[in-house]
């Protein structure tokens, strides 16, 4: 890869998680938001959190920390579609953008990804078997926001709402 591409795909990407970065994601959901608006489309954002991710930290050590990062993202971006966008969101969380999608297929899609993370025995490697949860928060425009940062704020907003009542997935 000559060099000016290797540093745009560095500036765009999550160093640990291979992922995009938040930078990258907030670039595309403000073309994606007008592209959806110009079009009549719709256009969902999942916010994946792990929950109980600070557990890991503390049990286990901030190195196998940073490796259950790292596999959650390879099983985050394995669950999302060819034209999503998957980026790391911040901390333990993580975002995708799913392009001309409903809130009932952004619903299945987070429903997706927290069997596939549940069903996932982290740490397998390292002599642990670590299970974890996600929560997963759904925000679709024109229904909750028409701009990128109104869509973030409703998709986290819906993550909180998820772990504060014990449910798995909600917009």
């Amino acid at each position: 890869m000559p060099e000016s591409r290797r540093g745009l795909a560095e500036s765009v990407t999550d160093d640990l998680a291979q992922l995009y970065n938040l930078r990258y994601l907030t670039q595309v959901l403000r073309r994606e938001t007008k592209r959806a608006r110009r079009g009549c489309r719709p256009l969902s954002l999942l916010i994946v959190d792990l929950d109980g991710f600070k557990a890991v930290n503390d049990r286990c050590g901030h190195l196998a920390g940073s490796r259950v990062l790292v596999e959650a993202a390879a099983l985050i971006k394995a669950s999302a579609r060819e034209t999503d966008v998957v980026a790391r969101f911040g901390g333990d969380e993580f975002a995708i953008v799913l392009p001309d999608t409903i809130p009932e297929g952004a619903v299945a899609a987070g429903d997706r990804v927290r069997e596939r993370v549940a069903a996932h025995p982290f740490l397998q490697g390292e002599g642990f078997q670590t299970a974890l949860t996600v929560s997963v928060g759904v925000a679709t425009l024109p229904d909750v926001s028409i701009s990128a940062e109104g869509l973030i704020h409703a998709a986290d907003s819906a993550t909180y709402f998820v772990k504060d009542n014990g449910i798995h997935v909600a917009g």
